[in-house]
C-alpha cells in the first residue's frame, strides 16, 4: 500500500472543502441576503462559504507547491485511530439526522457523545455541557443572526 504524503493530504483536503464549499454556497442562495443597514440570514453563511473556498485554494495550492518535497503522512494509531473513526461516524450521524430530529435535540445528542468520546468526564455532566453548548448556538445564529435551523420532519409530523 502506497503511503500517503503531506502534499497528498493538502490537496485532498482542498478538494473536499472546495466541493463542500460549493455545496455550503448553494444551499445559502435560498436565503434571504437582506439589505445593507439589516442584513439577512443569508449574509452569515455566505460569508463562511467565502472563508471555506479561500482556506481549501490555500490547502489545494500549499499541495501542489510541496508535491516533490512532501514527506509520509502520520495516520494515527491504536486509541487515536479508533476515537477519530468514531468522531467521523458520529459527524456523519449528525448531519443525517438533524433533517429528522431537528436542531436542538440532535445537536445536544451530538455534544453529549462527543464530549463523552473526547473526555473522562460523566454522563451528567456531558449532557449538561452539551445543552448550554447547543442553547449558546441557538442565541447566537437562530436568535441574534436568524439563521434557519432544520426543525425536524419527525417533529414537523407530530405538530400536523
Amino acid at each position: 500500500m502506497r503511503a500517503i504524503s503531506r502534499s497528498d493530504g493538502y490537496l485532498g483536503a482542498g478538494m473536499i472543502g472546495m466541493l463542500l464549499s460549493a455545496g455550503y454556497l448553494h444551499m445559502t442562495l435560498d436565503l434571504p441576503m437582506g439589505e445593507i443597514d439589516q442584513p439577512g440570514a443569508g449574509v452569515f453563511p455566505l460569508l463562511v462559504a467565502g472563508v471555506l473556498f479561500i482556506a481549501s485554494l490555500s490547502a489545494l495550492w500549499e499541495g501542489w507547491q510541496r508535491r516533490a518535497t512532501s514527506v509520509a503522512l502520520d495516520l494515527p494509531q491504536g486509541k487515536d485511530r479508533t476515537r477519530l473513526i468514531k468522531l467521523i461516524f458520529l459527524l456523519l450521524i449528525y448531519f443525517l439526522v438533524i433533517p429528522w430530529v431537528g436542531f436542538p435535540i440532535s445537536s445536544i445528542a451530538f455534544c453529549s457523545l462527543l464530549i463523552r468520546l473526547l473526555s473522562t468526564l460523566t454522563w451528567r455532566r456531558s449532557i449538561v455541557y452539551a445543552f448550554f453548548m447547543t442553547a449558546a448556538i441557538h442565541l447566537i445564529f437562530i436568535t441574534a443572526l436568524k439563521v434557519p435551523m432544520p426543525v425536524g420532519a419527525l417533529i414537523e409530523m407530530f405538530r400536523s
